[in-house]
């Protein structure tokens, strides 16, 4: 079934220009395609709104932190059955296994692998897809705001 997914390479990891394209490149071998795709910065409503399943949860207040703390890749990606296709390229959050994002990039780069601040978000369902892909809609639409030093220091990707 073909479905459509967000996917988000999380603070700290979006400002490497090597870590974008490991990701989109892994996502396009598996035979998916990136119809969207663009630098976004979550305040805190739109945080809460994207991980409102976690708000209130001991470790919400540093995921929060961490996801405000500068800007993010998202990508609405869509090809068949691309949730379950994405969340086994992405890997687990705990315990991310070798050959899966999570896992090999913070290797590459030489660091552990974290639960929260890890490298990439993978929507889990079509319904949360759908909210992910309208919150990040709504980001690209709040970038007309971000300075022109903002806007200049995406020049270099």
């Amino acid at each position: 079934m073909k479905e459509k997914s967000y996917v988000m390479v999380k603070p700290q990891f979006a400002n490497s220009k090597m870590v974008i394209e490991e990701v989109t490149k892994r996502l396009q071998n598996a035979g998916l395609k990136i119809t969207q795709a663009d630098f976004v910065r979550y305040d805190a409503k739109h945080a809460q709104q994207h991980y409102h399943e976690h708000v209130g949860k001991d470790f919400y207040p540093n995921l929060e932190a961490y996801i405000t703390s500068d800007k993010a890749y998202g990508m609405i990606v869509e090809g068949e059955n691309a949730i379950a296709t994405i969340r086994t390229l992405v890997g687990s959050t705990k315990n991310s296994a070798p050959g899966t994002i999570r896992h090999d990039i913070p290797v590459k780069l030489g660091i552990a692998p974290r639960v929260t601040e890890n490298v990439v978000h993978a929507s889990d369902c079509v319904e949360a897809a759908e909210k992910e892909s309208a919150i990040f809609n709504d980001l690209v639409t709040e970038k007309q705001k971000w300075s022109a030093e903002e806007l200049a220091d995406l020049e270099k990707y």
